[in-house]
Parts: C-alpha cells; sequence; structure tokens
C-alpha cells in the first residue's frame, strides 16, 4: 500500500538530519524498527531502540503502536484513514466512518472504524479511537484505494452497516435515519446479490427489500 522500503549500507553515525533526509529521500511515511534496522545497517538491538526513543523524543518520529511508527517529517502527512489502514493492514475503512465520507451520516470525527478479518478491538491515539470490528471471511471483499487509504465502495459501507445491525452490533438508529438509500437500485441490488439466507431474512423484514 504504501512505498516499498528498499535498504541500504549503514551510516556510522546516525544523526538526526541524516535520518530526516533518508526517510524524505525515500518518501516514507510509516515504517517499524526492522526498517530502521535495514536502512542504516544497524547490528544491535539496543542500539536501534536507543535511536527510536531519541528520534521520538525530538518529535522527528511518532511512536503509534508497538512497532509502528509514523515519519512526521513526511512531505505529506497521512490522513486517519491511512494511519487506521496501517495499524491494521487487513482492514478497510467502513460503517460509520465510510458512512460518513460518502455523505450518508454526520461525522465521527473521533472515531475511524474499519472492517477486519481479525478479532475486534480499538487502538487510541491521543485524541482518536481507531475501531476495528471482524466480519467472516466471505464478506471481507469490495472495498477500493482512495488516496492512501483503502475504504468500502458506498454499497459496500451500507451492506456492512446493516449487517452489523442485523448481528445486534450497531445501532438501529443511524439505520432508520438512512433507509432512503435502499431504494438506490445500486445499493439494493448489492444487499440482495451479497446476503446469505438468514441475513437476506433481516433485510426483507426490516429493510422491506
Amino acid at each position: 500500500m504504501y512505498k516499498i522500503i528498499h535498504y541500504m549500507k549503514s551510516y556510522t553515525k546516525i544523526d538526526k538530519i541524516k535520518f530526516i533526509e533518508e526517510f524524505k529521500k525515500r518518501g516514507i511515511v510509516f515504517f517499524n524498527s526492522f526498517d530502521v534496522k535495514k536502512i542504516f545497517d544497524i547490528k544491535d538491538d539496543n542500539s536501534l531502540n536507543h535511536l527510536l526513543v531519541r528520534l521520538n523524543k525530538a518529535k522527528i518520529i511518532k511512536r503509534l503502536v508497538k512497532n509502528k511508527y509514523q515519519f512526521l517529517y513526511a512531505e505529506k502527512m497521512p490522513s486517519d484513514f491511512s494511519i487506521a489502514n496501517f495499524l491494521e493492514p487487513f482492514s478497510y475503512i467502513s460503517l460509520e466512518s465510510a458512512l460518513s465520507f460518502y455523505g450518508l451520516i454526520d461525522q465521527f470525527p473521533y472515531r475511524i472504524t474499519s472492517i477486519s478479518l481479525k478479532k475486534s478491538r480499538q487502538i487510541k491515539i491521543e485524541n482518536k479511537i481507531f475501531i476495528y470490528s471482524k466480519i467472516k471471511k466471505d464478506y471481507f471483499k469490495d472495498f477500493i484505494k482512495i488516496d492512501d487509504f483503502l475504504i468500502a465502495k458506498k454499497e459496500k459501507a451500507v451492506f456492512d452497516y446493516t449487517y452489523f445491525v442485523y448481528k445486534g452490533l450497531r445501532s438501529k438508529t443511524v439505520l432508520d435515519d438512512m433507509k432512503n438509500i435502499f431504494f438506490d437500485k445500486k445499493i439494493k441490488n448489492y444487499l440482495i446479490e451479497n446476503a446469505d439466507k438468514n441475513f437476506y431474512g433481516f433485510l426483507k423484514r426490516y429493510v422491506k427489500l
């Protein structure tokens, strides 16, 4: 998803300016400790950890979660959506965040919602909460890349939210507020074609497809 990192031989001494110049040259936005180790040919883990701590204190990098970092001197700062993708690679933006992105509901500025194949969880970074909701493998599909992040297609975002209402994991109130969207032929057909038997039964009762 992000620019592939090509590795180089070490500097005898890694100062802040060299680090910034090298990461800018490579167009790096997100990285982990293994990337730094390879780029600068660092052999000693203690030296690597000391470097990362020093750069974090200097606000050259920001530790997001364990072994995941953001380069703060990148030419273009990443969106919250791209950070969400980086924190959990097997995920795409959906549910409230995608519905807001498509203008179907009001925004949820402090909650970035994604669909994942892994166990549901949330990560808080400063004033942002990144929420990952697990979905079954058959429904992990139909997302697209916009700018530097992956997001559900409009019809899939509606499908995902409706499915989570059916599973009792999201509020029916939001679904009630956007019921007119089900008159959209493309969205209606997507729901009918992709819902399994039980979910389709819910759609017929609740949405009146």
